[in-house]
């Protein structure tokens, strides 16, 4: 099979990122199998950081990166980490956070994705999306928040390809993840993805994305031009935040949203509020109607130390939404948007701010960097597709445009 394979070239440039269940249900000799059957997909490629590069990041209950797009600069290096992909067995199928992992990490320049590549996935599984115990989702939330991370890599100009193995795939999510049906393998047993002819099929199926499939153009910045909404912004600036330099991160990132918003006195209004030990409004919401001033007032704003207190910020926000601070309770969206590194210091009372923001109908969306709660966070949220998580303060803008379309929606 090598030999064949090896007389064939794929010699468009591509960035091409495997995403690999790693769950518990898989039989370890078929795992090997599985990644075996990369091995076999990527040997007619030209890989090196000029032609084709790979990245891969296996999935179930823990989402583990194996290697960047930039990790490895040769085709041997590449093969032998292919090989190396670690089996976490897993008692739950994540493929939502596999997916957002791919969409927030592995496509950005900082890990050596290219803008003028062509972007291919291949998402292997032997099920369907199950949360498990690993999050708060039931099954269905978890398959919707996989079709939505799915869809967000296609708007993005990935082409998708989900190879499913097995009598308990999922014929719907599969038709969900991929770029089309063409794209959609199926097989019953492992052993099939060993033959020649279903290898090849892929192979073909992968050149040929990359012969059809045009460069996605430079994605321009996501325009919020025709929303009209109240948005205050929570920001944490406890201890761990770190210093003003780390702070300023957070600055930096809700400032970007804000330059994309229409903000005006009967456009979108914004406030802002800081917390650790107390919470403070530092914008009121009827203030902030001039965009370079708001911008220029949260670019001041100064780190501070303390506990994290999201009780108070929650509160805190809930009065800046009244009609006496500038709000405009059922005339235009309300939304709260919180920004933490950590965990409510007074998780209870965090939550029950949390509802009562909910129930007077402001939708909350949740940012978190690590070190922050997951699982609350996507309980304080007014739904799951409103939390976003990064690895670090630094990677915020890699969610930046995600951010946005959601807050634009």
């Amino acid at each position: 099979v090598a030999g064949y394979l090896c007389q064939r070239k794929c010699l468009k440039k591509a960035d091409i990122a495997f995403v690999v269940d790693s769950s518990s249900s898989i039989w370890p000799p078929n795992f090997d199998t599985q990644v075996h059957f990369l091995y076999d997909i990527l040997s007619p490629f030209d890989i090196s950081p000029t032609k084709t590069q790979v990245a891969a990041v296996s999935y179930s209950n823990v989402i583990r990166p194996q290697f960047q797009f930039n990790t490895y600069k040769d085709k041997t290096g590449v093969l032998g980490a292919t090989q190396n992909i670690i089996h976490t067995k897993g008692d739950a199928t994540r493929t939502y956070k596999a997916l957002e992992y791919m969409n927030d990490q592995i496509f950005t320049s900082q890990n050596g994705a290219r803008n003028d590549a062509i972007k291919i996935a291949v998402v292997t599984t032997d099920g369907e999306t199950n949360p498990g115990g690993a999050d708060s989702y039931t099954k269905e939330e978890g398959k919707e928040m996989t079709l939505l991370q799915a869809q967000r890599a296609k708007d993005n100009g990935v082409y998708v390809f989900a190879v499913g193995v097995g009598k308990k795939v999922n014929d719907q999510e599969l038709l969900g993840i991929a770029s089309g049906p063409e794209s959609v393998i199926k097989v019953d047993t492992y052993e099939e993805l060993r033959e020649n002819e279903l290898q090849d099929k892929l192979i073909d199926l992968t050149c040929e994305a990359g012969e059809n499939t045009p460069l996605p153009p430079v994605t321009p910045n996501v325009q919020c031009e025709k929303k009209k909404a109240d948005i205050i912004f929570a920001l944490d600036q406890s201890t761990s935040i770190g210093s003003q330099k780390n702070f300023s991160i957070e600055l930096d990132f809700v400032n970007y949203l804000i330059k994309k918003l229409a903000v005006a006195s009967d456009e979108t209004r914004i406030g802002a509020v800081v917390f650790s030990d107390d919470s403070e409004r530092r914008l009121e919401l009827r203030d902030g109607i001039n965009r370079d001033s708001v911008v220029d007032t949260i670019h001041k704003f100064k780190w501070g130390t303390g506990n994290t207190y999201m009780d108070k910020a929650f509160a805190d926000m809930r009065e800046g939404f009244l009609p006496a601070k500038g709000g405009r309770p059922g005339l235009v969206p309300q939304i709260a948007v919180l920004l933490t590194d950590g965990s409510a210091t007074d998780p209870y009372t965090a939550e029950s701010e949390a509802n009562k923001l909910k129930n007077n109908g402001v939708e909350i969306f949740a940012i978190g960097v690590k070190g922050a709660d997951r699982n609350a966070l996507e309980t304080y949220a007014s739904r799951p597709r409103n939390v976003f998580f990064v690895d670090e303060l630094i990677a915020l803008n890699t969610i930046s445009d995600a951010v946005l379309t959601e807050l634009c929606a």
